[in-house]
């Protein structure tokens, strides 16, 4: 007897929900990037596109006020940012036969699989939306990735790892900006765990780490997880940016990694169109499939990022010990 046709709406709520859940569980542990932005949904039936304005500083009142004389009228200005969704997703096919002999199984690891895929792809999204509207410094005061890669301006190559001097840097211009940090009174550092390898190789950094706490599992040293350092917490994450150049002559790989403040970017997405799996088991009237030979599984999601303020993020490239890319 041939299977009916089934869509997602047919399977019924609770095989539904468990799919999805399946799909969440396992995205959300890699959406590091999505954290620490601002969080707004467009709601449904609007648009695509949500538009984010913020009033501009007003000029300071210096001057003293003349006794029965008005001052001049503050003329306020704002600026924008826009934000357009965009949709995401991958999906595949099984054969009938991987469908009769193991077809929940099946499901079940692809449902796995597609939420480890959603999430790393959101992520990365986000991350590099982040990187591209962040202001740039680089180690050892160059104006470039090229110039860092270049023989002449990286040998050695430890000269131009992060140390606790450019972490300095990053966030004196955060303060010189008058931005907020995010936690606890601290900026957030996304940073790759090769880059933190390099990090307790700077003496400073070892030395702050000793001596603020004291000797034992919790303390830096002993876990090898970074603590907070310098008004600045650190998260770590394989997903943090990294760029591969061939072109250049010694140094192919630099790292980045983002020290952001409150308000810097913003995450967004459409109410109604949340992640989600979608399962079409093979049969049904389906003319494509005459022998009802193929099911297919997927995910979809929406989503978009951007920086609100690139006064309130720093992208930090850097030479490591690495060659990662990401």
């Amino acid at each position: 007897m041939a299977q009916p046709y089934i869509l997602t709406s047919t399977l019924g709520v609770a095989l539904q929900s468990y799919y999805d859940r399946e799909l969440l569980e396992r995205a959300l542990p890699n959406l590091v990037h999505a954290r620490y932005g601002i969080q707004k949904e467009i709601p449904p039936r609007s648009s695509a596109t949500i538009i984010f304005r913020k009033l501009n500083p007003l000029a300071l009142a210096t001057t003293a006020l003349t006794e029965g004389t008005a001052p001049a009228k503050v003329t306020t200005t704002f600026s924008s940012v826009s934000v357009a969704v965009s949709q995401y997703g991958q999906y595949t096919d099984f054969s009938d036969l991987v469908d009769v002999i193991a077809f929940d199984p099946v499901i079940d690891e692809f449902v796995k699989a597609f939420g480890e895929s959603m999430g790393r792809t959101l992520d990365i999204l986000v991350r590099d939306a982040i990187i591209s509207g962040a202001s740039k410094q680089y180690v050892g005061n160059l104006t470039n990735e090229a110039s860092l890669q270049s023989t002449a301006n990286a040998t050695p190559a430890a000269s131009y790892y992060l140390d606790s001097a450019e972490l300095l840097e990053a966030v004196n211009t955060l303060k010189g900006e008058d931005v907020d940090p995010l936690e606890d009174g601290r900026y957030i550092a996304i940073v790759h765990p090769d880059v933190v390898r390099d990090l307790f190789q700077d003496t400073n950094i070892v030395n702050a780490f000793q001596y603020a706490k004291e000797r034992g599992e919790a303390n830096p040293l002993f876990s090898g997880v970074l603590g907070d350092y310098m008004g600045i917490r650190f998260v770590e994450t394989t997903h943090a940016g990294s760029v591969y150049s061939s072109t250049s002559n010694l140094h192919d790989y630099v790292n980045r990694t983002l020290i952001i403040g409150r308000g810097a970017y913003a995450v967004t997405k459409i109410s109604g169109l949340t992640a989600r799996v979608i399962i079409h088991p093979r049969g049904g009237n389906d003319k494509s499939d005459p022998l009802e030979q193929i099911s297919q599984a997927g995910w979809k999601a929406a989503i978009a990022a951007k920086v609100l303020d690139s006064t309130k993020v720093i992208c930090i490239s850097s030479l490591s010990s690495s060659v990662t890319v990401n």
